[in-house]
């Protein structure tokens, strides 16, 4: 039940906004919605800057849907927004790293520090990243958390989260 409902939250928010987000696939849609509310069940260690950023890594698989989903959303009173990086800076929140960017280059600079890291390649769990989108049944977006991997960037997840997900260890291991 409460997974359907996350999924049926994430449809909504991706569907419902500029023409433009219909010329990009219902997978990126999903995604940025899920991005969007990865943020409301995560805590972070330090004070809560003025904005909460959203780097997307190299190539925007998104377009513009990412940037129309967080425009005049807030989580606890903290306005959101989106940038595209193309090299490793500082002040992100949240890191997701397409397919297409440098991924290895992208966690190492991410590595201890509190910024939540989101990737959808098979490997991104084992080169220490923390959520990884995955499709199941080759069309339904899901995703996997590295408990540990989120522990060393000292940032929290809620249990509710937690249990929406695939809980995985690097080497394989799936709970």
């Amino acid at each position: 039940m409460t997974r359907q409902l996350l999924l049926a939250l994430a449809m909504t928010c991706a569907s419902a906004r500029a023409p433009v987000a219909q010329e990009i696939p219902l997978e990126y849609r999903v995604k940025a919605a899920f991005l969007y509310n990865f943020v409301k069940y995560v805590e972070w260690p330090e004070p809560r800057s003025s904005r909460i950023k959203i780097c997307v890594a190299g190539q925007n698989p998104f377009g513009t849907v990412l940037e129309d989903v967080l425009r005049d959303e807030r989580v606890r009173g903290t306005p959101l927004f989106t940038e595209t990086i193309l090299e490793p800076l500082p002040g992100c929140h949240v890191l997701f790293t397409p397919k297409t960017s440098r991924i290895p280059v992208y966690l190492t600079a991410a590595a201890g520090a509190p910024i939540l890291t989101v990737g959808e390649t098979p490997d991104f769990i084992e080169r220490g990243g923390i959520i990884r989108f995955y499709l199941d049944s080759g069309s339904n977006v899901r995703f996997e958390i590295n408990r540990a991997a989120a522990d060393r960037a000292n940032l929290r997840i809620s249990s509710r989260l937690l249990q929406l997900a695939r809980l995985v260890e690097p080497g394989g291991e799936t709970r």
